[in-house]
């Protein structure tokens, strides 16, 4: 597996990202109350000098993660304070299990690093256990909860 800067070549696949993201990798699960709105937030507020990446196999994409940098005004469910982003991710369901999300979530946190942020934020569906016992694993810690998410944190000082 490799990784890949996020260009905006890649906006489209980060749309299916935030869409499986939404749906837990469910591609029939009906859409979330509030899906147009964090569309919006995630993809349409998104450039690629924000940060993020595309985990590729070969030549099949696995997953990608992208920072998004809210505002008190403006931000996601994951949001925690001005200047630190909030990661966006997911992983296609036929690379879960197999690293993919720890590796992106690694070159993430290592960029928010190099970007001399105080550290990196993140929610996950109250419902989704998975994904929370990686980000828990990884070093995240619960923050707040929020419409049906738990906000995490992890700080860098």
């Amino acid at each position: 597996m490799h990784l890949l800067p996020l260009t905006e070549a890649d906006r489209t696949y980060l749309a299916r990202l935030n869409f499986l993201a939404d749906t837990f990798g469910d591609e029939h699960k009906a859409l979330p109350d509030g899906f147009e709105e964090g569309f919006d937030y995630y993809l349409g507020d998104w450039e690629p000098s924000r940060g993020g990446f595309v985990a590729w196999e070969g030549h099949v994409p696995a997953g990608g993660v992208w920072l998004n940098w809210g505002t008190a005004e403006r931000h996601g469910f994951g949001h925690v304070a001005e200047g630190i982003p909030e990661l966006a991710l997911a992983v296609e369901s036929r690379f879960r299990g197999q690293g993919v999300g720890t590796v992106l979530i690694d070159a993430a946190t290592n960029l928010a690093r190099e970007m001399n942020t105080p550290g990196i934020s993140l929610s996950v569906a109250k419902d989704n256990d998975r994904a929370h016992r990686l980000y828990l694993h990884l070093g995240f810690e619960p923050v707040n909860e929020r419409e049906g998410h738990i906000v995490l944190a992890k700080r860098f000082v």
